[in-house]
């Protein structure tokens, strides 16, 4: 879908100013500010009230509330301030609706009283703004006097926006009961919004999850989830068509910069540079001809003129710590393929599914369709389907598409781990912040016998639901954990002749870790002996394993120091650790 900017005639000639705060579409477009023209997508979404109420799921800082502000202001009739867009020079009317714009981030609405009281606070103040008498002490029946009110009064049916809509339930996660007691009003608000749908236009309301659709989801008039229909994929950020019309003028300058402070290659050019920001922080997919570049981020890079990682240090979803912190496992190894489209819109509250809620806080996106060979063969690999060609196509009536998701971008890759695992091991607790000081002074010190107990006091103080004995998941925790401290962590560092589990960076040392797990019987015995003679031998494996297929290979021609660790963990808790020259 192409898209326009304003011409240097139609406006300023001056460099426009990048958008670091979160600006209304108004100041913007008074200002001499950078603007993705995104009036089209909300042409073809009002044409011929094809969608009466609409509902848009895209993770924070996307430019979700600059789009309701643009659609408010669209409604409220001012078109100059839509001079030179694509709507412009559309068909589209320009007539005016009164608008009450909904924002329910809401701070300590813990009960169900409390937001209602709330959401009564703005109803009361809309009608103090149009001029509207309201005497009914009840929800539904304020929504009623309010929309009937502004209808008489002006003439026209309202158009409802709501942002954030879903902050009063993913703010109480770990209080179910208040999780669900909010969701019950807010089905209320939306049944009362459809059930008075002769006095509304237009309804949009946008969120980050899907936990509270239920209250949009049921009665007439149901809202249309437009979150994954392929013509709305670019309505939220930039495609890289609109990173040119946007940013051109700035790339020359930029790419100076770079290449004077080392931060690109000096021979780079801008075709080279814009394959490192596409690298970087583009890649979101809903399922639209064009992926997605992030806003926030794009805009940094261009102000801080650094390939940083900008969107997950902006702060992660509040309701992701709780989910992480609750199961760490399932966030850190989600499943990655043969995904259908309804398991990446599942998102019931009762059970909350790691794909879903990665996938709407940014984390995860659609990498690309999966052909029916591969779902066939990724079933027998399951054991979903017998392994007898003729049978497949009979066995196999599940017409539903199947997506190979995975990390957006290179931004989010590099701040995925450390935020779910911060998550996970929150270092303001006092037992993993001690953990989180003394790991990496005992990794630097080599001193075998501190990390050992380290990592010992570390799994019997952490208690996950789902124990699986099995090396990956000693490998995922101890991964998480030496991530949450702040260190630089690959796992699957390819060396000469293989991966070794994983790679830590700090100060002028790379270390190699390879971690074997020994089983033990559900009741075994304890014999010290024998527990020690199970640990030596899986720390003779593991440090053989380093060596013999050179793991350190890719780190010793960058003159670094080197170090590799064998750890070998038994049962649940009992560690072993081995420093080796790799």
């Amino acid at each position: 879908m192409e898209t326009k900017q304003l011409t240097e005639t139609e406006e300023s000639t001056e460099m426009k100013q990048l958008t670091l705060g979160d600006l209304s579409f108004q100041r913007i477009r008074e200002g001499n500010y950078i603007y993705a023209d995104k009036t089209e997508y909300i042409y073809n979404m009002l044409a011929g009230n094809r969608f009466n109420n609409c509902f848009l799921s895209r993770p924070r800082r996307f430019g979700k509330t600059l789009l309701l502000t643009t659609i408010r202001e669209l409604f409220q009739g001012d078109r100059e301030l839509f001079r030179g867009l694509w709507i412009d020079n559309s068909d589209y009317k320009f007539e005016r609706h009164p608008v009450l714009d909904f924002t329910m981030t809401y701070i300590n609405v813990d009960t169900k009283d409390k937001l209602i009281g709330r959401i009564m606070e703005d109803l009361e103040s809309f009608a103090v703004m149009h001029g509207v008498t309201l005497t009914s002490k009840y929800l539904d029946k304020m929504f009623e006097q309010l929309l009937k009110g502004i209808c008489e009064k002006y003439e026209a049916r309202a158009v409802i926006l709501v942002d954030e809509y879903d902050v009063p339930v993913t703010d109480h996660l770990r209080d179910e009961d208040v999780a669900r007691g909010n969701i019950d009003v807010l089905h209320s608000f939306y049944r009362s919004l459809k059930s008075f749908s002769d006095y509304v236009h237009f309804a949009f309301v946008t969120g980050i999850s899907r936990f509270a659709m239920a209250a949009l989801d049921s009665g007439p008039n149901n809202f249309t989830d437009i979150s994954l229909l392929p013509e709305f994929a670019a309505i939220c950020g930039f495609t890289m068509d609109e990173m040119d019309t946007i940013f051109g003028d700035r790339y020359v300058d930029t790419l100076d910069i770079l290449i004077s402070e080392g931060r690109i290659d000096r021979n780079a050019d801008i075709a080279a540079m814009k394959n490192k920001i596409e690298y970087y922080y583009d890649g979101y997919n809903w399922l639209g001809k064009d992926r997605v570049l992030n806003p926030f981020s794009l805009i940094r890079f261009f102000f801080h003129k650094k390939f940083g990682t900008f969107w997950p240090k902006s702060g992660k979803p509040s309701h992701l710590s709780e989910l992480v912190r609750e199961n760490p496992l399932d966030y850190i190894r989600p499943k990655l393929v043969a995904i259908g489209e309804g398991e990446i819109t599942d998102a019931e509250l009762s059970v909350l599914k790691p794909v879903p809620v990665l996938f709407h806080s940014g984390y995860l996106t659609i990498d690309r369709p999966m052909t029916k060979d591969e779902i066939i063969q990724y079933k027998i690999d399951n054991k979903e389907l017998p392994d007898n060609k003729d049978l497949l196509f009979a066995e196999d009536d599940d017409d539903e598409q199947k997506f190979i998701l995975k990390i957006s971008n290179r931004e989010v890759a590099k701040g995925f781990e450390y935020a779910l695992f911060h998550s996970a091991f929150d270092q303001k607790d006092k037992f993993f912040g001690n953990f989180a000081k003394k790991l990496p002074v005992a990794l630097l010190n080599n001193n075998s016998k501190k990390t050992a107990s380290l990592f010992h006091d570390l799994l019997a103080a952490i208690s996950f639901e789902q124990h699986e004995p099995s090396e990956k998941h000693y490998h995922a925790v101890l991964q998480a954990a030496i991530i949450a401290t702040g260190l630089e962590v690959i796992g699957q560092a390819s060396g000469s002749q293989g991966k070794s589990d994983m790679s830590a960076f700090f100060k002028n040392t790379r270390v190699v870790i390879e971690v074997k797990y020994c089983r033990t019987g559900q009741n075994f015995a304890v014999d010290i002996n024998q527990a020690e003679k199970e640990l030596a031998a899986a720390l003779d494996k593991a440090a053989d394993q380093i060596k013999s297929k050179d793991y350190a290979a890719p780190f010793r021609v960058a003159g670094k120091n080197l170090v590799g660790v064998a750890i070998a963990v038994r049962g649940r808790d009992e560690v072993a650790v081995r420093f080796i020259e790799p």
